[in-house]
């Protein structure tokens, strides 16, 4: 197991009041102890909710992340900015991943959810979705380093458990401009930066530029966290290794093959197929993660997430497209756990890695995580 890198939770913090930035700040070393595990699971929308947290925290998840949680939907008393706040008791460390167009908001946000008692909570500036970043949050802040200073010194100030922020890199200025935005989040109070390593507008199959977190461990004196194409724990030992970030986050890289955390926990360097479950173990992950999810949302509302987690599962495998049509056919969420079930009772072997059906399920895949877990067409090229 890799040592750990943050040490994080109300009782590490509970001397200092709130509003106490520059005790926050001039004490670093009480952050560093805490956590057990160099893989954390990124914050992803309709997708990192409770059961898909359980399953990767007992994959060896080190720290979890809820889906995006509206600031303002959180003043408007929004229930499914709520539903999306909420944890289990037994999570911990688990954060809240915040989006806010300004400081007052955020810190008013801050203070409604810390009854829920996270660990931490992680400010969003960096999802590129039109609707967030034209609200003024998300990456549309990268544009704005005095305003996301601001709105993140005023969470820090609002907040008696730590903050951290998730970047991506700015769309101009290169290397200067990434220094002038880490800094500034340095000084504004975070603990911890996630750096996803494209641009806002850089589509998911252009491969990540590494080379940046590396200019960012530099950077700043805080810990970095590397995120970007981390598919296997050999790209995570090897962001790690060239950059000295301090950790990496998963996302994309999660989705289907959750024991990924447990081959970085253990300090593999290996593919995701040399350590995967059997065929009987996998059989019951998905199933326990299917049924949680159905427990979870009800029938109606877990159907699509149901249906996508199904097929992320079984992209490795051959007659994915069949497994598709299949759970498309049907609009019950019991059936789709039946004819789930079925697929992998049925203990059926991976594709190798270089077979070009799995290459293109993967290179998809890649491109646009969601692209078959609609009901639409699936172009061609």
């Amino acid at each position: 197991m890799h040592p750990s890198f943050l040490t994080i939770g109300s009782d590490s913090l509970a001397p200092h009041p709130p509003g106490d930035v520059c005790c926050r700040m001039a004490e670093p070393t009480h952050i560093l102890n805490k956590i057990n595990g160099k893989a954390l699971l990124a914050p992803m929308l309709a997708t990192t909710d409770i059961p898909f947290r359980s399953v990767c925290r007992e994959s060896g998840a080190a720290l979890t992340f809820t889906e995006m949680v509206s600031a303002a939907g959180i003043l408007r008393s929004a229930s499914n900015s709520y539903r999306n706040a909420v944890f289990s008791q037994d999570e911990h460390p688990v954060g809240i991943q915040l989006v806010a167009a300004d400081p007052e908001t955020a810190a008013a946000a801050v203070r409604e959810l810390l009854p829920l008692r996270p660990d931490i909570f992680d400010l969003n500036s960096g999802c590129p979705n039109d609707r967030i970043c034209e609200a003024g949050a998300g990456a549309q802040l990268l544009g704005d380093i005095p305003r996301l200073g601001a709105l993140l010194r005023a969470a820090v100030t609002a907040s008696t458990v730590p903050v951290s922020v998730k970047l991506r890199l700015p769309d101009n200025g290169g290397a200067s401009a990434l220094r002038d935005l880490l800094r500034t989040v340095e000084d504004a109070g975070a603990i911890m930066v996630t750096l996803h390593a494209r641009t806002r507008h850089a589509p998911y199959d252009e491969k990540a530029r590494w080379e940046t977190i590396g200019e960012a461990v530099q950077a700043v004196s805080v810990p970095v966290v590397g995120n970007g194409d981390v598919f296997s724990a050999a790209d995570a030992q090897r962001l790690m290794r060239d950059t000295g970030c301090a950790a990496v986050m998963v996302a994309r890289g999660a989705l289907g093959t959750p024991w990924i955390f447990r081959d970085i926990d253990e300090g593999r360097d290996c593919d995701i197929d040399e350590h995967a479950p059997g065929s009987e173990e996998m059989c019951r992950l998905v199933t326990r993660h299917l049924e949680a999810l159905q427990g979870e949302f009800g029938a109606v509302v877990a159907l699509p997430r149901l249906r996508k987690h199904a097929m992320w599962y079984a992209r490795r495998f051959p007659n994915v497209s069949a497994l598709r049509a299949q759970l498309f056919a049907v609009d019950d969420a019991g059936h789709v756990l039946e004819v789930t079930r079925r697929f992998f009772e049925s203990a059926p072997m991976p594709l190798d890695p270089s077979h070009p059906e799995r290459q293109e399920i993967e290179r998809r895949f890649r491109h646009r995580v969601l692209y078959w877990t609609t009901s639409a067409a699936v172009p061609e090229g």
